[in-house]
């Protein structure tokens, strides 16, 4: 599962001239490229949904929407600034002069079946992913379709500002994203505390940990073992809860400012980029050997435990689970 950036095209990322078609009238908004390139390297998918209702009333035909598209990405891919696919509703229901395109879709925002579409075909979470633009229409679409949303004009001046806000509002983070933020923490002589796990049915023994966790510095980050990685450790059939998920429940709790999910079975590769003041583990560990003790030490961080809560535990819990469903 993948999340997503949703784009209105005509006044968030072109300038809109009225049912612009002509490459001749394409023109970037200032701003764009800049706030494109932070959902890449944020990790999002950026995916262009537009109502192109000038094919409907006959001033273009759909092979010059798709030609000024085509330019349009070839424009930003220059710049640096990827998208990953482009959906555009050709219809008008009561305006539309030309009769093929003269149809109540269900493509047409504020109808969501532009964003529906696109995560069927990519693996996307709606409930993580973001419809940005610049009419009420394309809120209503992006919370039809339990997006989050941001109105250009109303709540950001442009694109940039919205990008500034997405950037803000998530705690889910990359790799790019956090050695910015540690670059800014430590500049400001702020601790960092790093802890690990699969996270993958939270419990009171989690919350418990991760409060104890971030009284040990000023910044608590949590690297999430992904879908991949949790099977590797606890078998084929975990987790229980896909990675976004777990990273969406663990992004909720206040203790903590960023969640980082890594592909690894243990953290080691992103200990040598974090470098840590404090690494957190459970107590569980304190007899163990850490394979990442050694990593943390040599960059000046230590190695805390902290004993869990007694009588929690996430296998526990699924044992009870399906002892409950045996007795059905």
């Amino acid at each position: 599962m993948q999340r997503a950036i949703f784009l209105d095209r005509d006044g968030v990322i072109v300038k809109d001239k009225g049912y612009v078609h002509r490459i001749e009238d394409l023109e970037i908004i200032d701003g764009a490229v800049k706030a494109i390139k932070s959902f890449n390297n944020a990790g999002y998918l950026v995916i262009i949904v537009s109502n192109q209702a000038g094919i409907a009333r006959g001033y273009c035909s759909e092979e010059d929407v798709i030609k000024f598209n085509e330019e349009m990405v070839r424009r930003l891919n220059g710049q640096g600034a990827h998208i990953d696919a482009v959906y555009f509703c050709p219809h008008h229901f009561t305006e539309g002069k030309i009769e093929k395109y003269k149809k109540n879709c269900n493509c047409r925002k504020p109808k969501a079946g532009m964003l529906l579409n696109a995560a069927k075909e990519h693996g996307i979470g709606l409930a993580y992913s973001w419809m940005i633009g610049d009419r009420e229409s394309d809120i209503e679409a992006g919370e039809n379709a339990g997006c989050n949303t941001i109105l250009i004009g109303k709540e950001a001046k442009d694109l940039k500002e919205a990008a500034e806000m997405v950037e803000k509002e998530e705690k889910l983070k990359s790799i790019q994203e956090i050695k910015h933020i540690i670059s800014e923490a430590k500049k400001n002589k702020k601790r960092i505390v790093f802890t690990n796990g699969c996270f993958d049915i939270l419990h009171p023994g989690h919350v418990h940990y991760l409060k104890e966790a971030k009284k040990r510095g000023d910044v608590l980050i949590v690297g999430l073992n992904s879908d991949k990685s949790v099977k590797k450790i606890k078998g084929d059939n975990r987790p229980i809860n896909k990675e976004l998920d777990r990273a969406y429940i663990l992004a909720a709790l206040s203790n903590i400012d960023y969640v980082l999910i890594f592909e690894e079975e243990t953290p080691i590769k992103v200990l040598e980029i974090i470098k840590p003041n404090t690494h957190v583990k459970g107590g569980d560990w304190k007899d163990k050997k850490i394979p990442e003790q050694e990593v943390v030490e040599k960059n000046g961080g230590n190695v805390v435990f902290i004993d869990f809560l007694p009588g929690y535990s996430t296998t526990k819990i699924i044992e009870r689970i399906n002892a409950l469903g045996k007795a059905q």
